[in-house]
């Protein structure tokens, strides 16, 4: 699917409401409307799971080495500007005298599925990138065995992984145990956001309309219990299950709305939305700088955080040209290589 404008735009957004909560609402303190209502920054990032959706799966060309070159592009595409954003972390706690993680823990977040190798991530905003990297997985076995394409095994996949959370939000509630939930939950959005492509692109069969509807109604009785049951004990990440459902219901209309009706376009936000993935890994490391260049001056909270919102920026501008389109370009340059050694088909 070529670039829409749209999406790099609602990609902007959702970066800077991501940066918005790390940055400013802890200079903003207590107020209702975030505490016990909206979570902006899951609002951004359930918005970058559903454009995932949109986007991913249709990545995986039904070509000769589709799959290796899904590997290769999305490698390029994800890993050197990771690893920067790690490397300047680490080199950042080091800086400031903070306690800086062991090392068998950095070296496990080198892969980005440290989760599953049973260690923390060391940006704790890291949690999405292995949520993705699942869903990557996920993409290629369909595509492997012949059901990328059928819209409706993907929705059955997403209403299979609302049924899961429901199930795992059922058994973190009776036993206390804090399971992620929020896997299932993001995978279920992922794919819903990979059939509402196909409505995006004017493809309105009955299949595709029943389909869509039963997620909708699926998504309206099954995520509030599963919010409620999952999250109304706080396990230590201010958790609240009324704002968690707000947020996931104004997340999941907002898309289809900017989606469908209301497609922002905006030069500076689809730039925004260019070098989201730097703005996204960069501005807590950003933010730590911040502190430490104007803490001593006696500046205030506000003026570091827009201290840290212009580093980030210029990082996240910087990472872009310097790191991530180059490693992008190579990976189109290696597939590319690939095709043209692979023999012709008669």
């Amino acid at each position: 699917m070529k670039r829409l404008a749209y999406l790099d735009a609602l990609r902007g957004v959702a970066a800077l409401m991501v940066v918005f909560t790390h940055l400013f609402l802890p200079v903003i303190g207590h107020v209702w409307v975030f505490d016990a209502l909206i979570d902006p920054g899951k609002l951004g990032v359930l918005w970058f799971f559903m454009i995932s959706g949109v986007v991913i799966p249709y990545s995986l060309k039904p070509v000769p080495d589709g799959a290796r070159r899904f590997l290769i592009s999305r490698f390029m595409r994800l890993y050197p500007a990771y690893w920067v954003s790690l490397l300047l972390f680490v080199v950042m706690l080091g800086l400031t005298g903070a306690p800086l993680p062991p090392l068998k823990q950095v070296i496990a977040n080198l892969t980005m599925v440290q989760a599953a190798l049973g260690f923390d991530d060391v940006i704790g905003l890291y949690w999405t990138l292995f949520i993705e990297l699942v869903f990557y997985g996920l993409c290629l076995a369909l595509f492997m065995g012949g059901k990328l394409y059928d819209q409706t095994f993907r929705a059955r996949c997403s209403l299979a992984f609302l049924l899961m959370a429901l199930a795992m939000s059922v058994v973190r509630a009776l036993t206390e145990r804090k399971l992620p939930v929020a896997l299932p939950l993001a995978l279920s959005l992922m794919f819903f956001g990979s059939v509402w492509r196909q409505w995006l692109l004017a493809e309105h069969s009955q299949e595709l309309t029943r389909n869509l509807k039963m997620l909708l109604i699926a998504f309206v009785v099954l995520l509030p219990p599963t919010l409620i049951m999952a999250y109304h004990q706080d396990m230590g990440t201010g958790e609240t299950w009324g704002r968690y459902c707000f947020t996931y219901a104004v997340a999941i209309s907002s898309f289809l709305l900017l989606t469908r009706s209301v497609r922002l376009d905006h030069p500076a936000l689809v730039w925004l939305g260019a070098v989201s993935y730097s703005l996204y890994l960069l501005h807590p490391t950003m933010g730590m700088l911040a502190e430490f260049v104007l803490a001593r001056t006696g500046a205030s909270a506000l003026i570091i955080a827009l201290f840290a919102t212009l580093l980030t920026l210029g990082a996240a501008h910087l990472c872009f040209h310097f790191i991530e389109a180059p490693f992008i370009q190579l990976g189109k340059r290696l597939n590319n290589r690939k095709a043209k050694t692979q023999p012709l088909s008669v």
